[in-house]
């Protein structure tokens, strides 16, 4: 199915998963039933989850999503030019609708300084890939709340709140210190950052590659349109930003087996390669 972005940024799909595998990556034709498109993530977002439990409401857990889907599930999909970044049906897990509700509260008007995007589209982005990678669920739920320590005002007694305390024991160490400044102790702030990952392991590891991975093909989608220039908007340029990555790359390297770091280091391959 043909997902046009030349007008609207987001769209949300309708889809009848009866007789479908819930999971799959895409859904046959027949079995999308609508198609809103949208420059407003946040109203896309709060439609997907009200409509999703109006339209299945005896859903009560994932569970249940999976064994009774097939009979006469609707879910609703989120996806921006990358694909797909919410499913509805996602809030059946344990704690994500606690998440969704605190990134719509907190990331809600906030927009991205590379690309002038509207900011929720990063956590929520960062969350679905780590579902589709079958990682468990605190790191799931973690990978949606990775920023709101570090870029909101959200309180480490919200997160625990809403998510619970291994949640914001990996939020906490994929979140930089606000009490350095980016002026004279970014490098310092950043090797605290890989150091605090690396302590806490592959689920830390897991959160922060996402991350960054999400973070590099957004800065690339920019840089087609602003070419070196899009350096400018960044606080130690090319250079710093190239060693971090690499930094963070060979840390995950040594302590994580995964595919997902080979995608990382071709992006990282190909920042070496662009124009300051």
């Amino acid at each position: 199915m043909k997902k046009p972005f030349d007008i609207y940024r987001y769209g949300l799909l309708k889809i009848d998963v009866t007789d479908t595998y819930i999971k799959a990556d895409s859904f046959d034709n027949k079995k999308y039933l609508d198609f809103i498109r949208s420059n407003n993530i946040e109203e896309l977002l709060d439609y997907a989850v009200i409509n999703f439990s109006k339209e299945n409401p005896e859903m009560k857990s994932y569970s249940d999503w999976e064994t009774t889907a097939e009979d006469g599930g609707t879910e609703f999909e989120l996806v921006h030019p990358h694909g797909t970044i919410f499913r509805s049906s996602m809030t059946l897990l344990p704690y994500v609708m606690g998440a969704i509700l605190l990134i719509r509260t907190y990331h809600g008007g906030q927009i991205r300084k590379g690309d002038g995007f509207s900011y929720l589209e990063h956590p929520l982005e960062v969350g679905y890939k780590l579902w589709r990678g079958n990682f468990p669920n605190d790191v799931v739920v973690a990978g949606f709340c990775h920023d709101l320590l570090e870029d909101t005002k959200c309180t480490e007694k919200e997160i625990v709140e809403s998510c619970g305390h291994d949640v914001l024991t990996i939020v906490k160490v994929v979140s930089n210190d606000k009490t350095l400044s980016d002026k004279k102790d970014w490098e310092k702030k950043k090797e605290k950052y890989i150091k605090s990952v690396e302590a806490v392991g592959e689920k830390a590891i897991a959160v922060s590659v996402i991350d960054k991975i999400c973070n590099l093909q957004s800065f690339f989608d920019q840089y087609e349109k602003e070419g070196p220039a899009l350096w400018k908007k960044f606080n130690r340029g090319k250079e710093k930003k190239l060693w971090f990555e690499k930094a963070v790359l060979m840390m995950a390297k040594k302590h994580w087996k995964h595919p997902l770091l080979n995608q990382f280091e071709t992006l990282v391959k190909q920042l070496e390669k662009t124009q300051e």
